[in-house]
């Protein structure tokens, strides 16, 4: 049973929390075992609806992890900690999920097992780098790396959503602008069709005539849009369709170099982390590069670890098969000669990062003026075409 206490200790000090205990004298125990007065101790009811809401957010998760990793270093026992951290996210999937784990706990299983059947969407690095701070005593140090890394790759995919927002909004409002000029606007010079005396210039004739047909077929055009919007979406609920979008973007001049900076930037602080965290070099090096999107970039990765199965040195396989630049080469070498090579690996993931941020910038600042322009110039390319009829019933009369 779960019981929620206050308790003081020798100096005076305040302490809240829960804890699992058979019966509440176990649970006083539990408190006198740690040099705690009880000062209250009371069951916790669970609520008898369960698992309801939304799935839970990457912020969420992250969240969590780093909740867990607070209440360990702070000496809190295991069980407890997970417990304490469900009973926070109480009446959520994510509770839910947290008390299974507490539930393997208390049969026995190690933390990285207990989580894996919580069936949360934690990346593989987390049990992996579980199991390795299950190995040296250092569960916290594991979770605080894992929830350092899985920042990491929100911030680069928060980052890679806000570059393109504002590009999306022009591109949308434009779309918006020419749709509403030709059910609107353009409509209304249709007459000019019927006017024998114009001499209606082609692309006139052209824009009137697609306006014509965008006003009487609105409501099948619309129906294709939605449609052709909703193809888009489940083609890119597809991780496969993904990953082919993204190898293609990848070969794209400047908006190509961002996505590499970034993946690399990306499989260098995952691969420095669980190298801090002691993974064995050759599973580290396989799992980071699970998270590497880039089918080019993981291809020549899964090389460099067929050659690091070998026997050959990181930097050595690195360089055959030109994965990183020749200042990252310099920074593995110095961290293998040193024997700081998960302080490199970071720095490097950080630098690429730094750079990755650059190319973005360098993008942006192409990208907008030029969605601006093409935005324009159809606008006023449509505009030009109704002058054009217009004058046409001028030089008509004459």
């Amino acid at each position: 049973m779960e019981y929620r206490y206050r308790a003081a200790d020798r100096n005076g000090r305040t302490f809240e929390g829960q804890l699992q205990a058979d019966s509440e004298r176990a649970a006083q125990q539990q408190l006198q075992q740690q040099d705690l007065t009880p000062i209250s101790l009371n069951p916790v009811q669970r609520k008898a609806a369960r698992g309801t809401g939304k799935a839970p957010t990457d912020q969420d998760l992250l969240l969590a992890l780093r909740e867990l990793a607070t209440l360990l270093q702070a000496g809190v026992p295991l069980a407890e900690a997970v417990s304490s951290c469900a009973s926070a996210h109480l009446g959520t999937q994510l509770g839910d999920g947290l008390d299974r784990a507490h539930s393997q706990l208390r049969s026995g299983s190690p933390l990285s097992e207990a989580l894996r059947a919580a069936r949360l969407r934690y990346p593989e690095y987390l049990y992996q780098l579980l199991q390795a701070g299950e190995l040296t005593g250092k569960l916290a140090d594991a979770l605080f790396g894992a929830a350092e890394q899985m920042e990491y790759e929100l911030r680069v995919r928060s980052d890679m959503r806000s570059a393109l927002t504002y590009p999306a909004i022009l591109v949308l409002s434009g779309i918006a602008a020419t749709l509403l000029i030709f059910i609107v606007v353009v409509p209304r010079f249709s007459g000019i069709l019927k006017n024998p005396r114009a001499d209606i210039p082609a692309i006139s004739r052209w824009v009137l005539e697609a306006g014509l047909f965008t006003k009487e077929n609105l409501v099948w055009i619309g129906l294709s849009a939605f449609a052709f919007f909703a193809a888009i979406a489940i083609a890119l609920g597809n991780p496969q369709v993904r990953r082919q979008l993204l190898d293609r973007a990848s070969h794209l001049p400047l908006f190509g170099d961002w996505l590499v900076n970034s993946e690399v930037g990306r499989w260098a602080k995952m691969f420095g982390t669980l190298l801090a965290n002691k993974v064995p070099i050759v599973q580290a090096m396989e799992l980071s590069e699970m998270g590497v999107r880039l089918s080019g970039l993981a291809n020549r990765l899964s090389l460099a670890q067929r050659d690091l199965r070998a026997g050959k040195k990181l930097a050595e396989a690195l360089e055959t098969h030109r994965t990183v630049n020749a200042m990252g080469l310099n920074l593995v070498r110095v961290g293998e000669r040193s024997g700081e090579l998960p302080l490199m690996l970071k720095t490097l993931g950080n630098i690429y990062e730094t750079a990755s941020r650059d190319r973005m910038k360098r993008f942006l600042t192409l990208l907008e003026p030029l969605t601006i322009l093409i935005v324009g110039s159809l606008i006023g390319f449509i505009m030009v075409a109704i002058m054009l009829a217009i004058t046409s019933i001028s030089t008509g009369a004459f």
